[in-house]
């Protein structure tokens, strides 16, 4: 019973999180801040985190390591609209805290730069196997900067059927992978 206490508890004061970063910027928001959102008290939220860039760590870790696994599991290859659109549909359950996590950019709590690193890491893997006439590394962080700006885009206005169509044209073209 405990662990479900403690979950409910982390789940309420990371929800807090998100709420106040719909209205402050992580500078501006105090513990205060993020206990009266999540309507719990302050020895509750020491108790899961020493101070909120902790509780931002956290947060963060966790959603990259779910990008990542998310990327794992997508088809290698940008022939097809199938496999983004299926990240984008998975990553639209948590769109709300995303959205917020990508507007941070604190030292050890920054989501952009970690969904970059993933995007370059897995990007990498497709681009080396092609004979580019571009210098490789050019090619990956073109492709991760896109998809990044193309998955915070489709997650704040939808549209991730377009989205991810214009995506793999646009990859193809620049990678000359043209049908």
């Amino acid at each position: 019973m405990t662990d479900l206490r403690k979950f409910k508890s982390q789940r309420d004061i990371q929800a807090g999180l998100i709420a106040c970063l719909q209205a402050k910027r992580f500078n501006e928001i105090t513990v205060n801040d993020i206990c009266e959102q999540a309507l719990v008290g302050r020895s509750t939220f020491y108790h899961h985190y020493p101070d909120k860039y902790a509780l931002l760590e956290a947060m963060v870790a966790q959603q990259a390591t779910k990008f990542d696994q998310l990327l794992d599991q997508r088809v290698a290859g940008l022939a097809e609209d199938a496999p983004l659109l299926m990240l984008y549909q998975q990553l639209r359950v948590d769109a709300a805290t995303i959205t917020c996590l990508l507007q941070v950019h604190e030292k050890d709590g920054d989501l952009s730069n970690r969904y970059l690193h993933s995007l370059a890491r897995h990007a990498q893997t497709l681009v080396s196997k092609m004979g580019l006439l571009i210098p490789e590394d050019f090619a990956v962080t073109l492709y991760a900067t896109t998809a990044l700006t193309a998955i915070s885009w489709a997650l704040q206005h939808g549209e991730p059927e377009a989205i991810s169509h214009f995506m793999n044209q646009l990859m193809k073209m620049v990678l000359n992978k043209q049908d």
